[in-house]
């Protein structure tokens, strides 16, 4: 487990690639062009393909903050009967805050890139709901303990994306630090993410050992045990803060 916040999530961020942004710190607003590019398909000499792809200026310093009554994030847990029966445990909250800057400049890596800076995501640990109050009880209490440790964080401090075609969807493999009960570990996140007005939709998902954060996975005598790994899936939107 090591630290490191040269990473994130939120790859999540290159669905900016068809956003209409406005720069920041700009008097003039810039406007998006539309550009239809040729691509021929050279596998065959007698086929090709007309692809329309959409080009944004560059903006910068775009604040983007998550959309709490539109986002969830979620853990799913492989709840064992006796070595018999397998149920899905599902436990989830929308008390998530949190925001990240985005820029779209050039770069030497490709046409353009995407730099994502100060992002920084937190999940309220003790509001998560599995449908059973007494399940949550023991989830909060006993194994997260979220009275001592009430959030699970994950952050970046920033993190360059290239971006080569302005594609407004992107399926990404992302790494950010999560921090469980006061313990960073480096996760990978799988991402789709995409950009809609001034919003970006991010859906993601991954799985952890809870021996990385210091507990065991729950388990009630030969009755049922809690398998490792734990599944994590979020679907956040994040809004465009405006001035």
């Amino acid at each position: 487990m090591i630290r490191k916040t040269k990473y994130l999530i939120l790859a999540i961020f290159v669905t900016f690639c068809s956003q209409q942004a406005e720069p920041v710190n700009q008097e003039n607003q810039t406007s998006e062009e539309v550009t239809t590019t040729q691509v021929e398909n050279e596998e065959n000499n007698d086929t090709s393909s007309t692809v329309e792809v959409e080009q944004i200026e560059k903006f910068s310093d775009n604040l983007f903050t998550i959309n709490q009554e539109k986002s969830t994030a979620s853990y799913l847990a492989p709840k064992d009967f006796l070595n018999s029966n397998l149920e899905i445990v599902r436990g989830t909250t929308n008390e998530i805050v949190g925001g990240f800057e985005l820029t779209l400049d050039d770069c030497d890596q490709a046409d353009s890139c995407l730099f994502i800076s100060n992002l920084l995501i937190s999940v309220d640990l003790s509001t998560l709901k599995s449908g059973n109050s007494i399940r949550d009880g023991a989830i909060k209490n006993q194994w997260l303990e979220s009275k001592l440790f009430p959030s699970a964080i994950y952050k970046i401090d920033e993190l360059v994306l290239p971006n080569n075609n302005f594609d407004s969807k992107i399926d990404e493999t992302v790494v950010g630090v999560l921090t469980i009960r006061n313990i960073e570990v480096n996760i990978p996140f799988s991402i789709t993410a995409y950009m809609q007005d001034d919003n970006i939709f991010i859906s993601g998902i991954t799985e952890v050992d809870t021996t990385w954060f210091g507990f065991d996975a729950p388990t009630k005598f030969n009755a049922w045990e809690v398998l490792n790994p734990i599944g994590i899936e979020i679907d956040f939107v994040a809004e465009k803060s405006s001035g």
